[in-house]
Order: C-alpha cells, then structure tokens, then sequence
C-alpha cells in the first residue's frame, strides 16, 4: 500500500496557524502560514488551495503541524486507474488555477486550469502523453520542485509523478533497485535499509523524487565517486513522440540513455529508473577547522585518504570547516578513531565511544551564535524571542535569524555573523558515527539562492591546483570589493560522468583513458539568504537580496571562473532572454562550453522523443533552441 496524506485547514484556523508556525524552525515559518486553506496532495508536493489557487511544495509535514486536520487516503495497488475520460471530466471540475512554488521560494508557476496533473498509474501517464502529443499541449515534468532556478517549471502545462512512487524491485544479485521515478530519495532509502543496502551517495538532502534527482545531475562529494546520473543501468521514458514509452539500457542504447539519464526532462518523462546499489555501512565523520594555507596544503592527502570530503569556508575568515566521512570497518591509520590491531599483525583504526564525546558542551558550541542574536534584539528593543526559544533553535535557524536581525546586504552585518559562525565550528568540531545515509545529508540552511559551479581539477592521482586557486581568486575579489557573503562557500569534490550534459562530463570516450576514469571535478556553491516572512512581510528585502545575488554575486562567480572552464550545475542556472539582465550571456556561455556536437546530439534525440518540444522549459529553449 502506498499513502496520499492530505491536510485540510479551515479558513478560521488562520490565527492557530500562525501562532503553531511560531514553534516552527524560522526558515520554515512561511509554509505554515502563507495561505490560510491548505491540502497536502503527496510528501513530495504540497497542494495549497487558496480563493484562486492551489500551491506546491515539497515540504507537506511542516504544513501539517500548521493546525491541520490529517486525513490519510490508503491506496492498494489492485486501485483501477481512471480512464483517461474520468481524468477529462476531473480536469473540467477543477475551475482553480495551479501555481507551483519551488522549495527556496525563489521561482514559482502559474498553471491555467487544466494544465496540471498528477497521473496515479503508468497507464494514466502514457494516456496522457499521448493525448499531449496529439493536441500538441506543453506537459513539463516536475519532481518535488527543489531546483533553485525552477528548471522544471513552464506556465503551458505540468505533469508531476508523486503519485508514481513505488519500490518495484530490489534486486541483490545485480545490486540494483528499481524504482518508479516519482518515489522520493528517502523514501528508496528506507525500502532498501531491511535489505543491508543503500546508495552510493548522496546530494544534501534526500526529498528529491529519482526522476528529478538523475534528470539535473545531483551529485555528493568523493573524488572516486561520480554524479548520481551514472548510478543509473536501465530507465523508461514515456515520450510524445511515435516512439511511446521507450526502455533503455547503456547496451540497448548507448549515447541515447546517456542523453536521458542526465536529459533535463527534455526527451521523455522518466517513469522508471533502476539504480546501482551497495551494502549498507555506517560513516565515522569528523568536523575540524583549519587555516586556509592549511586547507591548501592538505587538499591532495585528504582528497585521497577520505571516501567524503567537503570544505566550507568561511568568508572575512581565515577558517575552513574540514568534514570527511569514511566507512568505519575502513578508516585511514592518519585518520579518525583510535588505533587498534587487526589481529594480523597490523594496526587498524576503530571509533570508542571516547572517540565521539565531545569536547565541549552544547552550550559551549552555541554560546557564540546565541550572544551575537540577543545583541542584535537588544540593539533593536526586540523582545519577541525569549532565552528559551533561543536556546531551542539548532545551527541553521539561528544562523537564518542573526542574518534576517540586521541588514543581509551590509558587509559588516555579514562579517560579524561569519566569525560567530567561525567561532561555533571551532567547539562544535568532532567525530560522529552514524549510517551513510544520515552523515550525506546536512543542514543547508533557510531558504537561499544558491549558485553552484563545477569545473575540471586534475585527476584522483593529480589533484593540481585548480581547486584551491579557484577558491584563493574568489575569496580575493569578495573580500576586496566588500561583497557581503555569508558562510558557507561550499566546495565539494566528485569524479567525472560519461552523460554528455553532465557539469563533470568527461567527454566523448572512445576508449576509457586513465584521466577519464579518474577524472576530478570540484563544485563550488556560493550562497545568500532570505529572510522568512517575519522579517520581510512586503517582500521587499527578499527582492533587493535576489537582485543583489544575481547582479554582483553571479557576475563576480563568472567573471572569477572563466579560466576555469566553469559549468553551473543544471539546477542553479539562471538564464535571460533580456539583453539588458545580468544573466543575458550565461544561455550561450553554456553551448559554448558543451561545444556543437553535444548541442547538437542532444537536440537530434530531442527531435526523435519530443518533436513539438513540449518538454521543453524557459531554461531547455534559451540554451537549446536560441532565437
């Protein structure tokens, strides 16, 4: 059985809502109370519905704590599906408009009645596709919306497959699993946990549905470890074309399922994906702080003596957060743990609970976060969070609060939130031990614009310099023009991908060379934050943000990344058909990158599954099909 929670608010529970969403994390408080009638149709996309419409969103439990009634639909697998003229008549009831709102509340869409859908059978979905194919309707598939830049969204008709989330087949001979492409990440993980299985790796987060999650290149951080597309042996695609549902395989296909596994939504609706697996284990993971020359120096060792690896510097700092996680039945000897012997007359390291003590307390760690807010609130008479909500809130929403308490344009404002920051990380560093699928995924934050570059940087066995560099350019021109950037400057490392569009692509491979197979590419995400709702009732100061992040922020991100070959990750870009927008250039700086044979392969396949091009998006055409 699979469960549809819906959550129904009443009008009159407007003012129990807001006061419920004030129990809420800060960054999530806007969900609660930003519509007074809700419906969550699915975990992966919340419905609200207003007077005039109804909103998505991929975060349906926070909105049931916002003075909801549940109500939970059980739905067998022996349920019929509609026909197709059921699913009509629906579509002639429904006289509400659709606007979908992606995660960071930075892009959203407004769909005409009739134009969203959300098929409950793989037989529904091909019906629908067909039907699309034929009246020529634009029908754009959207996962679980989380993609910064709204890469799924297009006014002229949606498809969503939260309801197409089954488990059909896990697979431990062949190590894989076979998932429909609407089921959530989380939700394969905890179907292949019984099993001793899970992923390879992950991205931060794990509400992405597979379709979404493969479709833009999701990636985590391993120099040995590639994106989440090249996890991917088998899919189908249901197309609107003469070709139909199409099944795929690297042998079957070659180039073609390269092309669809990474395909932006763009040759076929992925209905269902078969994935690598690989026995579950848990991760040791240790957090320090170091210099920046120290980061530097030690780039090359760490990349290789760690399974995960990721930096998080810290700008007007001279910090970087170190994180690595390793397999603790493999953990380097100049590693974490304490060294014991292996019983073969060697040594080996193992985590004691010693080991995971931390060395200071909570209130320690927090102490510097908790001082600089209640100094903020007293500057500004600010007496709405008292010491028990303070010391209630974790990392990321105090972090979110300080930031909203003053001026998130101001330099100094900023400065002064990143040496707290700098100043937690230095107590809160440590050894934890925990399973992979825990330790992959971290506290991003509130809601944020995010800009995520990926660009070559040597081999596993030569690392070369290009990632350090990169970083020693940027940090150069934010700290002396005064940019305000908040912490983190993430960096994270992968290997390279065989699909052609793949940020990390290693090219067109006749024979695998060494430097394709060990390939290194680094991703560096440059954040800024918006303020909740709280902080910014008339959206103005979330409007001057995003235009600040998109016109200096961006621009400096590019300009600094020109000799590095740079590529930004599907997910974050940003493109612009109006000359005079700072992102005017980025749609041909992208073919450019790719060059015309990947252009052009990409737009022959596009011509074989969707010749009327009603996959296609805002991002999809400017890139693709350029005026």
């Amino acid at each position: 059985f699979f469960l549809i929670e819906k959550c129904v608010t009443m009008m009159s529970a407007t003012v129990a809502a807001r006061k419920a969403a004030t129990r809420l994390p800060f960054s999530k408080q806007w969900l609660s109370i930003r519509h007074s009638s809700t419906r969550a149709a699915s975990a992966s996309l919340t419905t609200v519905v207003g007077d005039e419409s109804r909103m998505h969103n991929g975060w349906a439990s926070l909105l049931a704590i916002a003075a909801a009634t549940t109500v939970t639909t059980v739905i067998g697998t022996t349920t019929a599906a509609p026909t197709l003229a059921e699913a009509k008549e629906d579509i002639e009831e429904e006289e509400e408009s659709t606007r979908i709102l992606n995660w960071s509340g930075t892009h959203h869409v407004d769909l005409a009645p009739g134009t969203y859908h959300e098929p409950e059978t793989q037989l529904e979905l091909e019906a629908l596709v067909a039907d699309a194919y034929r009246k020529g309707q634009h029908i754009r598939p959207v996962g679980s919306a989380l993609s910064p830049n709204g890469l799924a969204f297009d006014s002229r008709g949606m498809v969503c497959l939260s309801n197409l989330d089954k488990i059909v087949e896990i697979n431990k001979d062949e190590m894989t699993v076979t998932v429909q492409a609407g089921a959530r990440v989380s939700q394969v993980l905890d179907a292949l946990r019984p099993h001793g299985l899970t992923l390879p790796n992950l991205a931060s987060i794990a509400e992405q549905q597979i379709g979404g999650f493969v479709s833009v290149g999701a990636h985590g951080t391993g120099a040995l470890i590639p994106p989440c597309d090249e996890f991917v042996t088998a899919l189908t695609i249901v197309t609107p074309s003469e070709n139909g549902v199409v099944k795929m395989t690297e042998a079957t296909h070659g180039q073609l399922f390269r092309l669809a596994r990474l395909g932006l939504g763009g040759l076929g609706i992925l209905s269902e994906v078969t994935l690598k697996v690989i026995p579950a284990h848990r991760l040791v993971e240790q957090t320090s702080v170091l210099s920046r020359s120290e980061a530097k120096k030690q780039l090359p060792t760490l990349l290789k003596r760690h399974k995960h690896i990721r930096y998080m510097w810290i700008p007007y700092c001279d910090a970087v957060v170190v994180v690595t996680n390793d397999d603790e039945n493999d953990l380097p000897l100049l590693g974490p743990g304490t060294e014991v012997s292996d019983g073969k007359g060697g040594k080996k390291k193992i985590v004691t609970t010693e080991d995971i003590k931390p060395k200071f307390s909570t209130d320690e760690q927090f102490k510097p976060l908790r001082d600089l807010l209640r100094k903020l609130l007293a500057n500004k008479n600010d007496t709405s969070l008292d010491d028990d909500m303070i010391n209630g809130m974790g990392f990321g929403d105090l972090r979110d609060v300080i930031l909203a308490s003053g001026n998130m344009l101001d330099p100094d404002h900023v400065k002064r939130c990143n040496k707290a920051e700098h100043a937690f990380w230095a107590k809160a560093g440590g050894i934890d031990l925990a399973p992979s699928d825990q330790k992959l995924q971290f506290d991003c934050g509130g809601q944020q614009w995010v800009y995520e570059v990926c660009f070559p940087s040597g081999t596993y066995g030569m690392p070369g310099t290009a990632s350090i560099d990169f970083m020693e350019d940027l940090l150069k021109e934010i700290e002396s023009s005064g940019l305000p950037a908040p912490a983190p400057i993430e960096q994270r490392w992968s290997s390279g991908s065989t699909s052609p569009l793949s940020p990390a692509s290693v090219g067109p491979q006749v024979n695998e060379s060494y430097d394709s197979k060990n390939s290194l590419f680094s991703w560096v995400g440059v954040i800024m934050y918006l303020p909740s709702e709280d902080f910014d009732p008339t959206g103005y100061r979330r409007q001057f943000i995003t235009e600040y992040f998109k016109d200096k922020y961006c621009t400096l991100v590019r300009k600094v990344g020109e000799k590095y070959d740079i590529m930004c990750h599907w997910a974050k870009l940003e493109v612009s058909d109006d000359p005079n927008d700072s992102n005017a250039e980025v749609a041909a700086s992208v073919r450019k990158h790719f060059g015309p044979s990947v252009v052009e392969a990409f737009n022959s396949a596009r011509d074989k599954y969707d010749p009327k091009r009603i996959l296609s998006s805002s991002v999809i055409d400017q890139v693709f099909d350029p005026k």
